[in-house]
């Protein structure tokens, strides 16, 4: 199976068409650094032998959240971009869209330089953080296709290039969002928790759904020697996107002024989850097992304080 095969499946999976030129960002992932005559044959390999583990885990994670967002779209239809006469807002969203636009050939430290030169609004911090971790991740990554490409270490180049595609497909969303473009994953803020929050106790309960499964192997610090290296990087980012969705959902239905606080630390929650999950998969990439299985440890310790502060917000 070729790469724009798995990307198109990705997507009808999601039931939503990709932004223009996501395709050839996602190959920037693949193309950067290497050269193209002799990475065909290890990519056709890559994908054939990878099979649709990591797309069946992702659609399980996004198909019923999908078939709600079109409902709710064509209901709500997308989000506003900004409120009007919020310059700092637009000024943002203008750069987030330039970037994500000019990955492909600006490559990702080009994002992540404007954005630490930029004023974030308030709004979008928590999610602004995410995404600076992310784009570091995936300059590791495509620097791990380098090393692994001189060295000729087909295994660790093929890792390094699914972490990369991962990566870019993971953008796709979080600009959308940005821009007030992406379907509206949840009718309000309380559906927004409740997402979340059957996520993060069906995980803690070693009760999981089809996706949630990801979650069930990170909370077991043993699991990653069980299921193998690839197997445990395909989980974590599968879960990683589901976390990507509860985010996007809250920042899609704005707390209640009085839970505003509240909101805030349960999104940092979150993203503390989501920063966790990238310490795993680094640990994966530099052959580091002490270090991922102390990021595991901390997920299951951050998994359960979002679970409490989600409760919290319920209650109040």
């Amino acid at each position: 199976m070729d790469e724009k095969t798995l990307f198109d499946q990705f997507h009808e999976a999601l039931d939503i068409e990709p932004r223009p030129g996501a395709y050839e960002r996602m190959r920037y992932a693949f193309t950067s650094h290497l050269d193209a005559s002799k990475r065909r044959p290890v990519f056709q390999t890559r994908w054939s032998k990878m099979g649709l583990r990591v797309a069946a885990v992702l659609a399980a994670a996004v198909i019923a959240v999908a078939m709600g967002a079109a409902i709710l779209a064509s209901r709500h239809g997308p989000l506003g971009s900004a409120p009007a006469g919020d310059a700092n807002v637009k000024a943002y969203q203008a750069m987030i869209k330039s970037d994500y636009d000019a990955l492909a050939t600006s490559g990702p430290q080009k994002w992540l330089s404007d954005l630490k030169s930029f004023p974030t609004p308030a709004r979008f911090a928590v999610l602004d953080g995410m995404l600076r971790r992310h784009l570091i991740d995936d300059i590791n990554y495509q620097n791990a296709q380098l090393a692994a490409q001189k060295s000729g270490n087909v295994r660790d180049l093929n890792f390094a290039g699914e972490g990369a595609f991962y990566e870019n497909e993971w953008m796709d969303p979080t600009a959308g969002v940005i821009a007030g473009t992406y379907p509206r994953v949840a009718g309000s803020y309380n559906d927004a928790l409740a997402l979340a929050k059957q996520s993060l106790e069906a995980c803690i309960n070693q009760a999981p759904g089809p996706a949630d499964i990801g979650c069930e192997h990170l909370y077991h610090p043993d699991a990653c020697a069980t299921v193998g290296l690839q197997a445990c990087a395909e989980d974590a980012h599968a879960y990683a996107a589901r976390i990507q969705t509860f985010l996007i959902s809250l920042l899609q239905n704005p707390a209640p002024t009085a839970l505003a606080a509240k909101d805030r630390k349960t999104q940092g929650d979150l993203a503390q989850i989501d920063a966790d999950i990238i310490a795993v998969t680094d640990g994966l990439l530099s052959g580091d097992s002490a270090k991922t299985t102390s990021a595991e440890t901390q997920f299951v310790a951050d998994l359960t304080l979002a679970d409490n502060d989600i409760g919290v917000i319920g209650s109040a």
